[in-house]
């Protein structure tokens, strides 16, 4: 009885410091959230290769498990098992990373070369395109004169202020940085910052590429320590309920992407062929900028043909509408034919969610939330709804959604469902 009572005092200390504690570490967490969201950012720079590796890693393990599974069918028949999932798991490795190399290695060599010529032709046509522009809304507003001084002196206002602007940013006054030893100094300074910057880069590239490697050939043991963890801390029924989660998770998250990118790499495509066949201006650069954006779910297409109309309004405001248009149509067939095609309904999620979902995480996380809000969101979505689900099905009560809409009120001595008299009236 005596060391009932104890364990029972012991129980409520041990309650009371752990209450104390919480309130302590809340307490902290609130007055030092800078300094703690400042260490999360210095950790997160530290461990930035070995995100950039599960990232490679997870896009390309699809391609790796196939290449796996037919080596390792095919060795296995002219030799020992042990042999051929060795030889399967290092060919394997080996074309895929050899793969990701060559489509990095292309696209920077296709791509960034013209894109750097359209930018800086851009640049040097800037007065042309404004001459252009004004002459031709001059012609659209020549039968207000007014008006068309007004939107004159408007362009000619920004054009100066973007000049400024270049001439302040993009092309700084090296002359006055030779005369002066400071500026000999800063001058220096940018050099070395730019040169630590690429070697930096390229440094975390390479360390992505090795941890990659190691996460493809590790995944199913790294799968299976997790899946002993979750069984050795949580109940049988918990650890399996996590384990199905995670695989719904698994399931939700890689068939978006994959299949987002898929397609944003498909639109590009047809973008890029359909500039060209009506000869638009910059057709690379609109391109990839349309590709690119493609990536954010709903807001996508408007993100991409803002910017690459302005771009073509600037040369030929008539060939800017031909481009709405032509954007339109492209955006309608990958919305309605391309997208469900390659995506089906791999979220689940409602046009209204999934608006939500990327202006939430848009806000919080910015263009990587935009892209990752939906499958997020979609997994949160189905955590809530599986847990409600369990607690009406503990009630007795109906888990069809549609049974709720004109429910009234549920009967208290019997659970039934009583509906209103007036359907107008939910």
């Amino acid at each position: 009885m005596k060391d009932n009572r104890y364990k029972k005092y012991i129980g409520y200390g041990v309650t009371a410091f752990l209450v104390i504690a919480a309130s302590i570490f809340f307490f902290f967490f609130l007055f030092k959230l800078d300094s703690i969201r400042g260490f999360f950012s210095f950790l997160a720079r530290i461990l930035e290769p070995f995100f950039l590796g599960a990232v490679i890693a997870y896009l390309v393990a699809p391609f790796y498990n196939l290449l796996h599974r037919n080596l390792y069918d095919f060795f296995s028949r002219k030799m020992k098992p042990r042999r051929a999932g060795q030889l399967s798991v290092g060919i394997s490795l080996f074309i895929s990373i050899v793969a990701v190399l060559l489509v990095i290695f292309s696209l920077f060599a296709m791509i960034v070369p013209q894109f750097v010529n359209s930018i800086i032709n851009i640049f040097n046509s800037l007065e042309t395109y404004s001459i252009n522009l004004q002459h031709w809304i001059g012609e659209m507003l020549e039968g207000n004169p007014e008006l068309a001084a007004k939107v004159d002196a408007t362009l000619i206002k920004y054009y100066e202020v973007l000049m400024t602007w270049l001439d302040s940013k993009m092309t700084p006054d090296l002359e006055a940085l030779f005369t002066s030893i400071s500026g000999l100094g800063d001058l220096f300074s940018g050099i070395v910052s730019r040169v630590f910057t690429v070697v930096r880069v390229a440094k975390d590239f390479l360390i992505g590429i090795i941890a990659s490697a190691y996460l493809l050939v590790a995944k199913r043991h790294l799968i299976a320590q997790a899946k002993k963890i979750t069984y050795g801390l949580f109940p049988l029924k918990t650890a399996n309920y996590i384990i199905y989660e995670g695989r719904y998770i698994h399931t939700v998250f890689g068939g978006f992407i994959r299949g987002k990118l898929l397609d944003s790499l498909i639109i590009g495509i047809l973008c890029f062929i359909g500039c060209t066949l009506f000869k638009f201006p910059y057709a690379l650069v609109i391109s990839v900028i349309v590709g690119v954006t493609n990536i954010i779910p709903f807001f996508g297409p408007f993100v991409g043909a803002i910017p690459s109309a302005l771009l073509i309004l600037m040369v030929d405001p008539i060939k800017c509408i031909y481009f709405v248009l032509f954007v339109v149509v492209l955006q309608q067939f990958d919305g309605n034919v391309l997208g469900p095609k390659i995506l089906g309904n791999t979220t689940g999620l409602s046009s209204f969610w999934v608006l939500f979902s990327i202006i939430l995480f848009g806000g919080l996380f910015g263009f990587v939330g935009m892209i990752i809000g939906v499958p997020v969101f979609a997994v949160i979505y189905s955590l809530i709804s599986n847990t409600i689900n369990h607690l009406l099905k503990k009630k007795t009560l109906s888990l069809e959604t549609n049974d709720y809409e004109l429910l009234d009120h549920v009967d208290e001595s019997n659970s039934d469902f009583i509906h209103l008299k007036d359907p107008t009236l939910k």
